[in-house]
């Protein structure tokens, strides 16, 4: 009886594991990847190299080497809120540009043509970096969908806030939260940024 009660538990300890089960090392690997970033407030913005100009003069950007409090606009000839907010824009790369903050506009709709882009730039006086993103492929890693929409960098690359420029499109004086602006404040004078996001107005990407 001893002889036949310590076979069976011989055998039932023999049995192999479901098949389904993973194995403990590529459960393990699997909790050790981390997705790559796309922007989200609190990571580093993706990195990206790109041709921009900045006046008249060309040359190779880097996001991973900007090295300075930076505002990320994805801009559009035709979007109307980006037309709203071309002023507005102009503005604060006015009063914030010379407290070394830089602005790169980027604009990814393919339905508008590099020359329109440029003139764009010049005549709505928007300072700061021109990248024009042709095939919408800073667009796509930064997983912006609307135009009209800023992120805002820190020295590190690490995105502070993400969304639209104030809470007013077509009010300028009615605003309650000029997201952006309030954003670059409160950075300046080295406190956290107390709202991360805002809606954001602007219209699909045309890519």
């Amino acid at each position: 009886m001893v002889l036949r009660i310590a076979f069976a538990l011989l055998v039932g300890g023999a049995r192999p594991a479901p098949q389904n089960a993973p194995p403990p090392a590529a459960a393990k690997d699997a909790r050790e990847v981390k997705p790559e970033s796309t922007g989200r407030v609190g990571e580093k913005i993706p990195a990206f190299t790109a041709k921009a100009v900045r006046g008249d003069k060309e040359f190779d950007f880097e996001s991973a080497k900007q090295g300075k409090l930076t505002v990320y606009v994805l801009a559009g000839v035709m979007c109307t809120a980006t037309n709203a907010y071309a002023e507005r824009l102009a503005a604060l790369c006015e009063a914030y540009g010379p407290k070394g903050v830089d602005f790169v506009f980027i604009y990814p709709n393919k339905n508008e043509s590099a020359a329109d882009k440029r003139k764009f730039q010049k005549e709505k006086r928007l300072g700061g970096a021109f990248l024009n993103d042709a095939d919408a492929a800073v667009a796509k890693r930064l997983a912006a969908k609307r135009t009209a929409e800023a992120l805002i960098c820190d020295k590190e690359g690490k995105v502070l806030y993400r969304g639209g420029i104030d809470d007013n499109l077509n009010e300028p004086a009615r605003a309650r939260v000029k997201y952006v602006a309030q954003a670059l404040d409160e950075t300046l004078a080295g406190r956290p940024v107390s709202v991360t996001t805002g809606k954001v107005f602007g219209e699909t990407i045309r890519s």
